[in-house]
């Protein structure tokens, strides 16, 4: 499926740094989830199912982000990182969500602040990338365009 995006333009100084970041904080993002997982695979296991696709996420994305510097990368770091915030604003304010009547108010679980901030650090994060991209997009040279009506010499009959 991969194959057939375009192929990486070589790395710059900055998008080097933004994706060594990013694939920590996506590292870091996937163990807090595994450090959590035993406590939610028990008695609600719809949780802990979310866990482990954060998981499993997490590390597909992370592994991404090394080898390659593209959008589609960037852009499901931050559907990650939205999801989980997002997953843990409603097991805290929705009763029932997935299952889980316990955590309703529970705001300073210190695991769930840790992975707050590391989401909130991968939305910067995605947030640098594509302004980063924007600015490149804007600074390359425009393409030559060919004449409206001019045929290039090497395509004319002999």
């Amino acid at each position: 499926m991969f194959d057939r995006m375009n192929p990486s333009p070589p790395a710059q100084g900055a998008d080097v740094v933004a994706r060594a970041v990013g694939a920590l904080a996506l590292a870091a993002l996937a163990v807090i989830h595994v450090v959590d997982l035993p406590a939610t695979l028990g008695p609600v296991p719809l949780v802990g199912l979310g866990y482990l696709g954060i998981v499993a996420a997490a590390v597909v994305t992370g592994g991404l982000m090394i080898t390659r510097s593209h959008w589609l990368v960037w852009a499901a770091a931050g559907g990650l990182a939205v999801s989980a915030m997002g997953g843990y604003v409603l097991t805290r304010t929705v009763g029932g969500f997935l299952g889980d009547h316990g955590d309703i108010g529970n705001w300073r679980c210190p695991l769930g602040m840790a992975a707050l901030s590391v989401e909130t650090l991968l939305i910067l994060l995605v947030a640098l990338a594509a302004w980063q991209a924007r600015t490149r997009a804007t600074n390359l040279p425009p393409r030559p365009r060919l004449a409206a009506g001019h045929v290039p010499e090497y395509s004319q009959p002999r």
